[in-house]
């Protein structure tokens, strides 16, 4: 097997924290290639989900949703 110590240092470093930035990272990414510009209280909705398994719901929400609004349904709560 090929060893590549700096490969190993940036797995090593995922952390449940950076874990949970990147998968916000990654939904917001989506909905802008998608939608364009993302409203903040989206961003902030995203940002407040600490729970792996929902991120990773809305992970396929963002991919799959037929519009902003129905995204923002399912993650602004007022």
């Amino acid at each position: 097997m090929l060893e590549i110590p700096f490969l190993d240092e940036i797995v090593m470093e995922k952390t449940p924290e950076t874990a949970r930035e990147t998968a916000q990272q990654d939904i917001v990414t989506v909905l802008e290639a998608r939608f364009g510009d993302v409203p903040g209280d989206v961003v902030e909705g995203i940002e407040s989900i600490d729970d792996h398994a929902q991120l990773k719901g809305l992970v396929r929400l963002a991919a799959s949703c037929p519009d902003l609004a129905a995204f923002r349904d399912a993650v602004v709560h007022d």
